[in-house]
């Protein structure tokens, strides 16, 4: 390969056009491309899907050794299903099923996940409430016997729906109420990618993400330095479609919507996310709330709870605890509390009918 560059002589005014082989450039060209080559090849992906808490939860890892990739991955089950067997109350023995069987057990190192639960009950005035299993089993929507208990059966099981009639205290967590029923299907997504994260050896892993659906953690980068992108679903749309797309790293993004386990009657929609104070599916004029931070266990009670108390209730709690979120209402608004999500969500809902408009309550 070769180049020409005319060089002008400015004393003479004559143009002189000298051939220079241009093969240092090229030289130096191929260096670069070919150093770029070797360290995208020397980077690795695993992935393995998990099965935790009720649902499927995907970890993908990069790194530049693929073995440590995949150990740090079998890490990543275990933990997952020590989580599940320690806290999924339709596990035998779990914590979670003693409670409910003994009223009192030791939690040991697993008291965050129930110390949170019952701070953001406290915080939400009872609208969260992981006592709510004696409502939620009677309708078990997403369930082989889902229906629409009839209002004298949810009066009755609501007497039994009371966050404060438990203790927590000196790592046990304990009720005087034998019929309380504790679940901590609200949360418990947003622990179990915690813990999961908390498992990886880090030594020679440049970044991940660990989806449970709903509930995703993100850290690092991709092998490319690029952050990860997470969609923000349509809620009225189908399973990949989007209203937007946020771009980030280092934090955990929870949502939670109507759209995700339901049935339809008469006309009307019964969503699983259930109002703890009524013991019907929340009614809050919303769709979805998504809630980001750091914090995962708190980003999935949270997005709960927000859901449930509606839009200015649950942006109050949100300012609360200091952390972004969006809120999509039925009218297809979609609303953001901090100025500081336009530098990470890309939105895409305006042909939908969405509409981006900053909350100013």
């Amino acid at each position: 390969m070769e180049c020409s560059i005319e060089v002008i002589d400015i004393h003479s005014g004559i143009i002189k056009k000298t051939i220079i082989l241009a093969l240092c450039l090229v030289s130096v060209i191929m260096v670069f491309v070919s150093c770029d080559k070797v360290l995208t090849e020397q980077m690795a992906e695993a992935q393995d899907t998990a099965f935790s808490m009720g649902t499927a939860i995907t970890s993908t890892l990069y790194g530049r050794n693929k073995n440590q990739l995949e150990e740090n991955l079998k890490l990543i089950s275990q933990c997952l299903d020590d989580v599940d067997q320690d806290i999924s109350w339709r596990k035998d023995g779990s914590l979670v099923s003693v409670f409910n069987q003994q009223h009192e057990v030791s939690v040991g190192d697993r008291e965050e996940v129930f110390r949170t639960a019952l701070e953001v009950a406290e915080d939400s005035g009872g609208s969260f409430d992981p006592t709510v299993l004696s409502v939620s089993g009677l309708w078990d929507i997403g369930g082989e016997n889902q229906r629409h208990p009839s209002d004298s059966e949810i009066a009755e099981a609501l007497e039994n729906v009371d966050y404060q009639a438990v203790n927590l205290s000196d790592g046990t967590l304990s009720t005087e109420n034998v019929h309380i029923l504790f679940e901590l299907g609200a949360i418990g997504k947003g622990y179990a990618i915690a813990q999961a994260a908390q498992a990886i050896d880090m030594d020679g892993v440049s970044g991940g993400i660990i989806s449970a659906g709903s509930s995703i953690l993100t850290f690092g980068t991709k092998p490319d330095g690029s952050k990860f992108r997470v969609a923000l679903r349509d809620p009225r749309g189908g399973q990949e479609d989007r209203i937007g797309i946020l771009t980030l790293t280092d934090t955990s993004i929870s949502t939670s919507g109507d759209y995700e386990k339901y049935f339809e009657e008469d006309g009307v929609r019964y969503h699983h996310i259930l109002d703890a104070r009524t013991g019907y599916p929340a009614d809050s004029d919303l769709m979805s709330v998504t809630v980001i931070d750091g914090d995962s266990v708190l980003c999935d009670a949270l997005s709960t709870a927000g859901f449930i108390l509606g839009l200015d209730e649950g942006m109050d709690l949100m300012d609360k605890y200091g952390v972004l979120a969006i809120f999509v209402d039925k009218q297809r608004n979609v609303y953001y509390n901090n100025e500081s999500i336009l530098d990470l969500l890309s939105f895409e809902g305006e042909a939908e009918g969405y509409k981006l408009v900053p909350y100013e309550g």
